[in-house]
C-alpha cells in the first residue's frame, strides 16, 4: 500500500488511492461533494461483503468515478 502511495507523484491522487483501499472493504461507502454538501453511496453489490471479486470492482469504480467529480468518503 505505501509503495502505491509513493509512486504517485501527485499527493491528491496518493491520498484519494489511500482513501478507496480502507473503504473498499467495507459492504457500502458514502462519499460527499465539499462544495454541494451532496452525499452518494457506492454498494451494497451482489456479493458483497463477500471476497467476490466482480463486487469489489463495482464498489472500487464507483468510488473511483465519484472521486474524479471530487466527492471525498465520509465516515459513518
Amino acid at each position: 500500500m505505501i509503495a502505491a502511495i509513493s509512486a504517485c507523484k501527485n499527493t491528491k491522487v496518493g491520498v484519494m488511492l489511500l482513501g478507496i483501499i480502507l473503504v473498499a472493504g467495507c459492504t457500502s461507502v458514502s462519499l460527499r461533494h465539499p462544495e454541494t454538501g451532496e452525499i452518494v453511496r457506492c454498494g451494497p453489490y451482489l456479493g458483497d461483503p463477500s471476497p467476490d471479486h466482480s463486487a469489489r470492482l463495482l464498489k472500487r469504480g464507483c468510488i473511483e468515478e465519484y472521486g474524479r467529480q471530487g466527492y471525498k468518503p465520509v465516515m459513518e
